[in-house]
C-alpha cells in the first residue's frame, strides 16, 4: 500500500524523528481524571465504541493525527497520510481501578513508566503515532493517558486535544438515545476503522512560518563550539556542571523512572499566593524549589547524607554548577500567532547555566533571577531571536543520510555527563477546564467532567538529567519528574529528589511565606 505524501519533515520535526531513531528519547504524556456520568466501559472494543464517533471528529479537525513518517532513517523523511485509522490497537484499558488520592501516586507513575518506555516504532506505517490508556478510578472515574510523539505535537497540543475530546464525549452524551439493552453481539472488528479525508492540508511548520535561521553572531558560535569543536576541548572551556550521578552512554537502553506528585487544592493555592506576594511566577518558584533539591539531595554538606544508608557510594562534588532548561512554547512569540488547537511541536527551550547554589544563597533571589531571565528571553526582540536560533542552527547539519543520527549521539561525549542539562521543567500551567455543552442531555443533565491532569515526557539519554513537567486543572498542580534509569544509583535517588523538591516547596508556600529572604541553610540545615 503506498501512502500519500503530506509535505516534507522541516528540521525541528526532524530532531524529533532523529532522537527515536537513535533511541534517545520516546514520547509525551498528558493526562486527564474524568468524572464519568454512566457505566465505565469493561472492556477494551467497550472503550473502542464510545470513543468511535468522537475519535473521529477529532480526525478530521487534526489531520496530523492521521499521519506516520515515511523515509525515518535517511537524510528527507516526509508525513506520509494513512488511508483509515484502526482505533481498536490505540486503547490500551488497565482492568484494575485505583483510587486517585495523594497515597496512591505510585501507581499512576507506573502507568506513565509503562507509557514512556513503549517506543513508537516509525517503521510501522499501519498506525499513528499516538494511543490512548484508561485506567479507572474507582467506579465513577478514568484517567485518560494520550502519548504521543513529538513529531505530532506539543503539551498545549495535547491539553487542548484532551479538552476536545471530553466536549466530544458531552455532545455524544447529548444527542444520544437511551437504549433498552446493550447489544447482545460484539462490534466487528473493522467497525473501528475510521476513513481519512485524503486531501486535508497539516499544520505547517514553524521553520515556514518565520526565519529561524541562525544570525551570523549565532552561526560563528554554533558552528565553532557545538558543531566542529572536539568534545574535550568544549568542555574545558565551559563551567564544570553537575548532570546526574552516572555518565550517559548509549551501551544502555534508555529506560524511564517516574516520580509522580500532585498537590492538593490547598497546597496549589498557597504556591499560587506567595507567588502574587512576591510578584513572581509559580514556574519561577518552581525552578528555585527543584535546584535546591539538587544541590541537598546530590551535592556534598547535603541535608540528604544520612539518608544514603544501603547506595552506592556517590562521589560529590559542591563546586560543580547547574544547567537549567525552560521550554517554552513560541505559539504567542510570533507575528502570526499559532493556535492551541493546531497539532504540531512549537517548542524551543532557553538553557540557564553556571548557577550555583551555595550555603547563604537566597530562594527570592535566585527566583527573580531567573524570572528576570525568562522575561527577556521571552518578551525581548533578541530573547524571542535567540529562542528561535536555538533549534534554527539544525539547518547547519548536513542532509546526508545519517548525518543527524550521528551528530545527535556525538552528543553523549561533546556535553558534560553526556547531557546538556541538569534539570529541564515544562510547566503547562492552568487549563483543561470542561466545555459547557448546550441542550438536554440524556443522563439528566450529567457530563463528563475534567478532575485533574498528567503530564510527563520521556527521559532523554543527552537531554536532563532530572525532566520535570507541571501542569494545574481544577485547582490542582501536578508535577512528573522523569530520568534515565541509567543516570542514577537505584530508583530510590529520583525519588529521593522528588520527596526533597516537594518538601522545599510546601515549606516555602506554607510556612515561610512572609520570610524577607530564606538562604539555602535556612531551607536545608545541616545536621
Amino acid at each position: 500500500m503506498v501512502l500519500q505524501v503530506v509535505r516534507p519533515v522541516d528540521n525541528l520535526e526532524r530532531y524529533n524523528v532523529t532522537r527515536s531513531n537513535v533511541n534517545i528519547y520516546n514520547n509525551v504524556s498528558v493526562g486527564i481524571s474524568v468524572h464519568s456520568p454512566v457505566t465505565l466501559p469493561s472492556h477494551q472494543r467497550d472503550w473502542a465504541q464510545l470513543l468511535l464517533n468522537p475519535i473521529t471528529t477529532l480526525l478530521e479537525r487534526h489531520p496530523i493525527l492521521a499521519t506516520v513518517v515515511g523515509d525515518h532513517l535517511t537524510g528527507h523523511p516526509v508525513f506520509l497520510r494513512l488511508q483509515s485509522v484502526d482505533l481498536l490497537p490505540l486503547i490500551q484499558v488497565y482492568t484494575a481501578s485505583f483510587d486517585c488520592n495523594e497515597d496512591n501516586m505510585t501507581t499512576i507513575a507506573q502507568v506513565l513508566e509503562d507509557e514512556h518506555n513503549k517506543p513508537f516504532n516509525l517503521a510501522d506505517q499501519a498506525r499513528p503515532l499516538w494511543r490512548l490508556t484508561f485506567v479507572p478510578i474507582g467506579d465513577e472515574s478514568f484517567c485518560l493517558i494520550y502519548t504521543f510523539h513529538h513529531v505530532i505535537g506539543d503539551g498545549r497540543s495535547a491539553m487542548a486535544l484532551t479538552e476536545q475530546l471530553v466536549e466530544q464525549l458531552n455532545l455524544q452524551l447529548q444527542s444520544a438515545t437511551p437504549s433498552p439493552s446493550p447489544s447482545p453481539s460484539p462490534s466487528p472488528a473493522s467497525s473501528f476503522k475510521i476513513p481519512i479525508v485524503p486531501d486535508k492540508p497539516i499544520p505547517a511548520s514553524i521553520e515556514s512560518r518565520i526565519n529561524c535561521y541562525p544570525s551570523i553572531r549565532s552561526l560563528l558560535w554554533e558552528a565553532s563550539r557545538a558543531i566542529f569543536l572536539p568534545g574535550f576541548i568544549k568542555k574545558a572551556l565551559e563551567t564544570k556542571y553537575w548532570a546526574g550521578e552516572i555518565d550517559s552512554s548509549l551501551e544502555v537502553p534508555n529506560q524511564t523512572e517516574v516520580g509522580f506528585l500532585r498537590l492538593t487544592q490547598d497546597e496549589t493555592q498557597a504556591v499560587v499566593r506567595v507567588a502574587k506576594t512576591r510578584a513572581t511566577t509559580v514556574q519561577a518558584i518552581l525552578y528555585t524549589a527543584s535546584i535546591f533539591a539538587v544541590r541537598s539531595v546530590f551535592m556534598s554538606g547535603s541535608t540528604m547524607d544520612e539518608k544514603l544508608e544501603g547506595c552506592a557510594a556517590v562521589e560529590r562534588n559542591d563546586e560543580e554548577a547547574l544547567v537549567f532548561a525552560t521550554p517554552c512554547s513560541l505559539r504567542e512569540l510570533i507575528p502570526n500567532r499559532i493556535g492551541a488547537n493546531e497539532q504540531g511541536n512549537y517548542v524551543s527551550e532557553i538553557l540557564h547555566d553556571n548557577i550555583q547554589v551555595k550555603d547563604r544563597s537566597g530562594f527570592w533571589a535566585m527566583t527573580d533571577a531567573y524570572r528576570k531571565e525568562v522575561v527577556a528571553g521571552t518578551t525581548t526582540p533578541r530573547g524571542i531571536q535567540d529562542l528561535l536560533e536555538h533549534f534554527g542552527a539544525l539547518a547547519l547539519l548536513s542532509k546526508k543520510d545519517g548525518s543527524w543520527e550521528k551528530f545527535m549521539t556525538s552528543k553523549v561525549t561533546k556535553d558534560q555527563h553526556g547531557r546538556k542539562a541538569s534539570v529541564k521543567l515544562s510547566n503547562l500551567g492552568r487549563g483543561w477546564s470542561t466545555p459547557s455543552t448546550s441542550g438536554t442531555v440524556a443522563t439528566g443533565g450529567a457530563l463528563y467532567t475534567i478532575q485533574d491532569v498528567v503530564f510527563s515526557q520521556s527521559s532523554g539519554v543527552t537531554a536532563s538529567a532530572l525532566t520535570m513537567s507541571a501542569a494545574t486543572a481544577n485547582s490542582r498542580l501536578s508535577i512528573s519528574t522523569t530520568w534515565q534509569k541509567a543516570a542514577f544509583h537505584g530508583r530510590a535517588r529520583g525519588e529521593m529528589f522528588v520527596a526533597e523538591f516537594k518538601r522545599i516547596l510546601l515549606l516555602v508556600a506554607l510556612q515561610h511565606a512572609d520570610t524577607p529572604e530564606l538562604s539555602y541553610l535556612d531551607i536545608c540545615p545541616r545536621h
